[in-house]
């Protein structure tokens, strides 16, 4: 940080400059599915994301994460154990708007419903697609569509 600047980045990687004073805080929590060498993931842009999404006022994390995962997937899940928490410096294109973002993942076990995009609010209609299965050994050679690839990182907590 400089002179109480700071960068921020888009999910093309994009780099902006804004002031820390207009930084908006956010709160974004992920589920990481595995089934069967199988790992869920949101096609998003032209990569993917995990399942997961913004926390709203007066949720907790595990109901933004029920909810999240469930509007992005069709899937309830309960959440199993703590994986990370990150810390990203998001420039959000279509707002014009920069967020300091706190990114939570959670290993989750899928307990009811099938894929489905029919939770998409019409923002990610624009950008998402239905969540898919894919081989674990697959996510290493996707874009993922993050400010920060934690890729490595969830793929070696969850050995």
């Amino acid at each position: 940080m400089k002179n109480n600047k700071i960068d921020t980045y888009d999910v093309y990687n994009n780099k902006y400059t804004t002031d820390i004073n207009n930084l908006d805080l956010s709160v974004h929590i992920y589920g990481i599915a595995i089934e069967n060498e199988k790992i869920l993931i949101s096609p998003q842009y032209d990569g993917y994301d995990f399942p997961g999404g913004t926390a709203e006022k007066g949720e907790n994390h595990i109901q933004t994460l029920i909810r999240e995962f469930k509007e992005e997937t069709g899937y309830l899940v309960e959440p199993i154990k703590l994986l990370n928490v990150y810390t990203s410096f998001f420039h959000h294109q279509k707002r014009n708007k920069d967020y300091q973002s706190y990114l939570i993942y959670y290993l989750v076990k899928i307990v009811d419903g099938e894929i489905s995009s029919e939770g998409f609010d019409e923002d990610e209609k624009e950008y998402a697609e239905t969540a898919k299965w894919i081989n674990i050994s697959e996510l290493k050679n996707m874009r993922h569509v993050s400010t920060i690839n934690v890729v490595d990182d969830i793929l070696n907590l969850i050995k």
